[in-house]
C-alpha cells in the first residue's frame, strides 16, 4: 500500500501542474495525555477519508514514551514531520491545525502563552495569522463519556468546573472545539458556499428589503425559495 507522504507529495504535483483543486493542508500536533491517547488516534485515522492532505508532529517529549513507528501505526499515517522542523515555512503552508489530544499540560500552556513551548508558539502565531485551529475537546472535558468509560468521572465539582472554564477561555481565542462525531471542518473561507435558509429570507423581510442579492453558487434552500415567493422578495443572482 502506498505511504500517506507519497500521496500528498503527488497531489502537489498534480495541484502544481493545474491537476485538480489543492486540498487543505492540515498539521496535527501529538501531545500525551493522562486520560490515555486512543481517542484523539481513532479520530485521525477518520479524518484520513476527508478531503485534506494531513501531516502530523509529536513533542519530543511524546516519542520518549512512544515509537515513531508505533504512533504513526497508532495514527494511521507516515506523513510525520519531526518538531524540530517546524518552522514559519509550513506555518506559511498550511491552511489549518488540529489538536486530537487536548491534554492538561496543552491547555495551561495556552492559556498562559507559554511561547517556550513550541506547539503553543505555532498555535499562537497562527491564531495571529488567521489560521483556523481546531482540538478534539474530548481530553479537556471531563464530562465526555470517555472519562466515564475510563472510570475517572468522578473528580470534584470545583475541578471539572475549571475544567469547563478553560474550554470556554480557549474558544474565546479562537479555537473550534469539536466532539468526537463532529467533523473537523478545515475549508478554506473563500471555497464555502453561503446557505440561503428562510431564516435568511424571514430578516430580510423585517428589514423591509423586496430583494436580495445572492452570490453567484449559494445554495437555496427550497424552504427559502417558497418564503420569498410568498413575501414577495426577489433574489437575484450575481
Amino acid at each position: 500500500m502506498q505511504s500517506e507522504m507519497v500521496n500528498h507529495t503527488l497531489q502537489e504535483i498534480y495541484h502544481r501542474g493545474g491537476g485538480f483543486p489543492r486540498r487543505p493542508y492540515v498539521l496535527a500536533l501529538l501531545t500525551s495525555h493522562m486520560i490515555g491517547m486512543e481517542p484523539g488516534f481513532s479520530y485521525l485515522k477518520e479524518m484520513k477519508k476527508d478531503s485534506i492532505t494531513l501531516r502530523l508532529t509529536g513533542e519530543n517529549s511524546l516519542l520518549a514514551k512512544m515509537e515513531l513507528g508505533e504512533l504513526i501505526k497508532a495514527a494511521g499515517s507516515d506523513d510525520w514531520i519531526p518538531e524540530l522542523c517546524l518552522s514559519e515555512e509550513i506555518l506559511r503552508e498550511i491552511d489549518g491545525i488540529f489538536l486530537p489530544i487536548l491534554s492538561f499540560s496543552l491547555v495551561n500552556d495556552l492559556l498562559s502563552f507559554n511561547e517556550q513551548r513550541p506547539f503553543v508558539r505555532l498555535i499562537l502565531e497562527a491564531l495571529f495569522k488567521g489560521k483556523k485551529i481546531v482540538a478534539l475537546k474530548t481530553g479537556a472535558d471531563p464530562h465526555d463519556p470517555y472519562w466515564k468509560m475510563k472510570g475517572i468521572d468522578k473528580g470534584p465539582a470545583l475541578l471539572k468546573r475549571t475544567m469547563l472554564q478553560q474550554l470556554v477561555q480557549l474558544k474565546s481565542m479562537g479555537i473550534i472545539l469539536i466532539s468526537k462525531n463532529e467533523k473537523a471542518d478545515f475549508t478554506p473561507e473563500e471555497n464555502k458556499k453561503t446557505v440561503i435558509s428562510k431564516e435568511t429570507i424571514r430578516y430580510a423581510h423585517l428589514q423591509n428589503q423586496t430583494e436580495i442579492r445572492i452570490q453567484s453558487g449559494s445554495i437555496i434552500t427550497p424552504l427559502a425559495r417558497d418564503m420569498a415567493k410568498e413575501l414577495n422578495i426577489l433574489l437575484k443572482t450575481f
